[in-house]
């Protein structure tokens, strides 16, 4: 990192939409850095500290460096919140795309919390921070025991074998468990579902990513 030292409870945010966003929240930033290219092409509205291309591509965690990054130290976790009538819980979901797009879903639906299992990939991964597209900032991930946000729910579990989605209508208090592309969800996440829910196909594909399937399940069951 170009004259920082990454600390725990800290992470990186990287491109110029995700900087600018966590600059205007209230976080706390130790810093920014940019380089000369990016400051002479976007000319940004915060104060930053010039690094070199090549600092920048030693420190990105994309292919193609953004130009600019800001260390960030983590806000102190809400915990989980019980009293919400409706959670959306991951489990095992390990790619850091579905992730930053799970999180984005729940920002656009107005979720304020995801409960995910506690081998779920780190919400602040770089490159699930960049998949949010800022939602980062308005969703929490608290990771947990799943059944600790299952207790007195009706827990709907999406698998490829269930009732349709189309049609469910929520009442009392609800948790929407959702599985990764790979493993589905494992069997003892899968014990705490009291409904499994499916969304109906007509194609041959085998299956959805979690993510596209989470947004399809949230359209219909929050609609």
């Amino acid at each position: 990192m170009p004259k920082f030292r990454q600390k725990y409870g800290q992470f990186v945010v990287e491109g110029r939409k995700a900087v600018e966003e966590v600059f205007h929240s209230g976080w706390l930033l130790e810093g920014i850095w940019a380089t000369e290219s990016f400051l002479e092409r976007f000319a940004p509205p915060y104060p930053c500290d010039l690094m070199t291309e090549e600092e920048n591509k030693k420190c990105t965690s994309f292919d193609t460096p953004p130009g600019v990054m800001a260390l960030v130290n983590m806000p102190k976790s809400m915990g989980l919140n019980l009293d919400v009538p409706f959670v959306l819980a991951l489990d095992g979901i390990s790619d850091p795309g579905n992730m930053g797009t799970i999180i984005r879903l729940a920002d656009w639906f107005g979720l304020k919390q995801i409960v995910a299992s506690e081998d779920c990939v780190d919400a602040f991964n770089p490159k699930c921070l960049a998949a949010t597209m800022g939602s980062f900032l308005r969703v929490e991930v608290v990771y947990t025991k799943l059944a600790l946000a299952a207790e007195n729910r009706v827990v709907y579990g999406a698998f490829l074998e269930g009732e349709s989605v189309h049609g469910i209508a929520l009442e009392g208090k609800n948790m929407l468990l959702i599985g990764s592309e790979s493993h589905g969800i494992r069997p003892e996440a899968a014990a705490l579902v009291t409904k499994p829910v499916t969304i109906p196909g007509k194609g041959g594909a085998e299956s959805l990513n979690a993510g596209i399937a989470t947004a399809i399940l949230l359209d219909n069951m929050l609609r």
